[in-house]
């Protein structure tokens, strides 16, 4: 078996039969699919399993007797896994397992290679649009091979000052070799996930530990975003409120997202996302003794772009108050002049609204895309101007470091 799927799920049932039926649509026969339910009902994905889907490439694994957090259902997935390579995917995503053979082709062309990373589409599903929303195409199909040094200071010390490190080579919507996964867990605490920031807690131990990483700029994958998503959370303080109670009361007692020395709370209003991350990567380099010096100034910076992008003067408000909370309680304040945000703020009318190519994306309105309705019927509408996967991977253009 050269490569398996995983996607993990939790009572979104509906949008993971869409993604498995996708998924199987696929000609390619040398992969495998491992649905984790962590479900409260495992009678909806059971019947489908039983009565509609027949396929061998697909196996479903039930929900244990009582919920896991998302942590503890990524590690039994992973535990499954038969591949020489593996991805995970969301419930409300898509993946072209066509993917195999793009990774095929790097690995004969570089045998230890142990990483690949690929462009995403992002797409929201019709009940996730609150607000005016736009789908992204990345528009390239160039192949890089990174710099380790640059990856590490985007991740570990925040060095872009953007509202997220660059991430890009991990296993969330990306190939990680099993035998890596395998070294991962011997080398850190026995298990293969560790943080409860799942994604970004093997980021950061994939970029230390890969031997070799490609990163391809044509996308193979769709990053959706339902109603009930953790995306949805940036249309609505209400959802994302919502969302961050669900997951505190399911992550379990031993399990901690921030530690006593990281006072930026992921529950506080509108700072779910960029404090889970920088509490993952902070807590990462303190237990392993990375050096991340620069991170506490570049995260103030970067929490600064956090408020800069909110979408109403009300949101800005609770952000700035939020991280002035912070700030002054990190490390005893010695960051809290480097966090200054504009006594007055006014949002961008243009946010989210202006369509076209933009910074190697094009940006589509979802408003005007109303018979596609899941992210795989968007992947197949964005082909017709994507480069086709059999050119792309008989190529033999040399690899641009």
């Amino acid at each position: 078996m050269y490569l398996t799927i995983c996607i993990p799920t939790r009572n979104r049932q509906s949008y993971c039969i869409e993604a498995i039926k996708a998924i199987s649509e696929s000609k390619e026969t040398d992969f495998e699919v491992i649905v984790a339910d962590n479900s409260d009902d495992a009678t909806v994905l059971g019947d489908y399993f039983r009565t509609q889907l027949n396929d061998s490439r697909f196996r479903l694994l039930p929900p244990a007797d009582t919920a896991l957090s998302m942590i503890d259902n990524w590690e039994r997935a992973m535990t499954e896994v038969r591949g020489r390579w593996v991805c995970m995917i969301g419930d409300d995503d898509h993946i072209d397992a066509s993917v195999l053979q793009l990774i095929r082709r790097y690995e004969r062309d570089q045998p230890d290679l142990e990483v690949v990373g690929w462009a995403r589409l992002n797409f929201n599903w019709p009940d996730n649009r609150r607000i005016t929303t736009l789908a992204a195409v990345p528009v390239g199909h160039g192949t890089n091979v990174p710099d380790r040094k640059i990856l590490r200071d985007q991740l570990y010390r925040w060095s872009q000052r953007e509202k997220r490190p660059a991430g890009g080579f991990g296993i969330y919507h990306g190939a990680v070799r099993r035998s890596l996964m395998e070294r991962i867990k011997r080398k850190f605490s026995n298990r293969y996930f560790e943080h409860p920031t799942v994604d970004f807690d093997n980021i950061c131990k994939v970029i230390i530990e890969a031997k070799a990483m490609i990163y391809c700029q044509r996308p193979f994958s769709v990053l959706g975003a339902c109603a009930a998503s953790n995306s949805a959370s940036t249309q609505s303080f209400e959802v994302m409120q919502k969302l961050v109670d669900d997951f505190y009361r399911e992550l379990g007692d031993d399990q901690q997202v921030q530690g006593h020395d990281f006072p930026f709370s992921p529950k506080l209003p509108g700072l779910a996302i960029i404090s889970s991350i920088a509490a993952a990567t902070w807590w990462f380099c303190r237990k392993y003794g990375v050096e991340n010096e620069g991170f506490q100034e570049n995260f103030a910076h970067s929490a600064l772009q956090e408020c800069l992008t909110s979408r109403t003067v009300e949101e800005y408000r609770i952000k700035v108050e939020g991280l002035k909370r912070g700030f002054a309680a990190f490390e005893d304040g010695a960051w809290a002049s480097h966090f200054n945000p504009p006594e007055h703020f006014t949002p961008a009318k243009s946010q989210n609204e202006l369509t076209g190519v933009h910074r190697g994306y094009l940006y589509i309105r979802e408003s005007g895309l109303p018979k596609i309705k899941t992210p795989a019927e968007f992947y197949h509408f964005a082909e017709s101007f994507l480069l086709p996967v059999k050119y792309l991977v008989s190529a033999r253009q040399a690899f641009a470091a």
